[in-house]
């Protein structure tokens, strides 16, 4: 199966950007978000300074608000904040805490700012992964084993990290009493694919690559608005689908308003838990799974299957299916490395109008004849 390479989807994001470089913008870093549903991220100009805040900066953080202030360098700090809530920007040196953020630094072609990263053989991207071999990427541990010595030896102007807990305790707590500054991103958190897409502002505005961002935000919001109108216009009755696989005899199932639910459904797909609301998964026994099952023709995101062999390696149930006998089951391991760097965690949050390319080819075929999928494989 051909693939584009990367330089491609770089190439791409270029061209989407500067179609949109002359249209009007509004709000207070110039992109037009009327598309865009708001999430937790928001984004105010004050006098001397860019006001970020994150809403609910965790699962069930309770209402929690997290607040940074980005100010210039050389710039003097406005009356009535403190140091210890500033950024200054344009950052230096960063360390990233998630290879998706490490992906929004390259589609910026910020990614010779980035002097550490968590979890190196989960890196896909080719270019970070030359410079983490040659050593100018350090892999500084994960959040439960994080060499803490390390990361404040590269000496970080900021790390972005995601939160997981309150972070007034645990590895990036001690950090910040070390005088690291740690920004707590909550892209994962988002349930709609163009509103994790929109986190790319946030590094933008860190890294003095503004514009830019604003761009391909825009450029790639109205890619998948257009694709999402197509596939609404598609013929007969809504596919059903099925999504992931159990693990230890229970299925975690995503609930129909998460991040995945919403791809299937603008793909003109129809969720068979689409009626299941939240933020969590929610385990739910196979049994369960198999009635719903019943009404699906689509398999998406089967475990870490390349093969239906191995579906049924996992557990023999599987093969009963009459999605199993079916043939049309789908992973997203089209763009993998040996190591487990996989590039739907990273391109794929920046592009998720090629992901919605990727679904509606699988949901629908009749209407991308000529799509070859990019991010993902047809199990066989």
């Amino acid at each position: 199966m051909t693939k584009l390479v990367p330089l491609v989807i770089a190439a791409a994001i270029i061209l989407l950007s500067c179609r949109n470089e002359g249209k009007s913008r509004t709000g207070g870093t110039g992109v037009d978000s009327s598309a865009i549903p708001q999430g937790r991220l928001f984004i105010e100009r004050i006098q001397g300074a860019t006001r970020v805040e994150v809403r609910e900066p965790w699962q069930n953080s309770g209402g929690r608000e997290l607040v940074w202030y980005l100010v210039g360098r050389d710039s003097t700090l406005p009356p009535g904040i403190d140091e210890e809530q500033v950024i200054r920007v344009p950052v230096r040196r960063m360390v990233c805490m998630s290879t998706t953020h490490a992906a929004m630094m390259r589609a910026l072609e910020a990614d010779s700012l980035i002097v550490g990263i968590s979890g190196s053989s989960l890196v896909y991207d080719s270019i970070l992964l030359e410079r983490i071999r040659s050593g100018g990427i350090k892999d500084v541990g994960y959040e439960g084993n994080l060499n803490r010595e390390l990361v404040i030896s590269l000496e970080p102007d900021l790390v972005m990290a995601y939160g997981v807990a309150d972070p007034s305790s645990g590895s990036n707590a001690r950090l910040a009493e070390a005088g690291v500054k740690v920004f707590y991103n909550a892209d994962y958190l988002e349930q709609h694919p163009l509103t994790r897409c929109a986190w790319l502002r946030l590094f933008g505005l860190l890294t003095g690559k503004e514009r830019m961002a604003d761009s391909i935000v825009s450029a790639v919001s109205e890619s998948y608005h257009t694709l999402a109108s197509m596939a609404a216009g598609a013929e007969g009755d809504k596919p059903g689908v099925l999504l992931g696989a159990p693990w230890e005899d229970v299925w975690y199932v995503s609930p129909g308003n998460t991040y995945i639910g919403r791809l299937i459904e603008d793909a003109g797909g129809h969720y068979i838990f689409s009626d299941m609301t939240g933020s969590n998964s929610v385990p739910v026994s196979v049994e369960s799974v198999f009635r719903k099952a019943s009404d699906a023709e689509i398999w998406i995101n089967p475990g870490t299957a390349d093969m239906l062999s191995d579906i049924a390696a996992s557990d023999h149930r599987m093969a009963s299916l009459s999605l199993f006998r079916g043939g049309r089951i789908w992973n997203n391991r089209g763009r993998i490395r040996p190591e487990g760097g996989n590039d739907y965690w990273e391109s794929g949050v920046v592009r998720p109008d090629l992901l919605l390319k990727d679904f509606i080819s699988i949901i629908h075929p009749e209407l991308l004849p000529d799509h070859d999928p990019y991010y993902y494989i047809r199990l066989e």
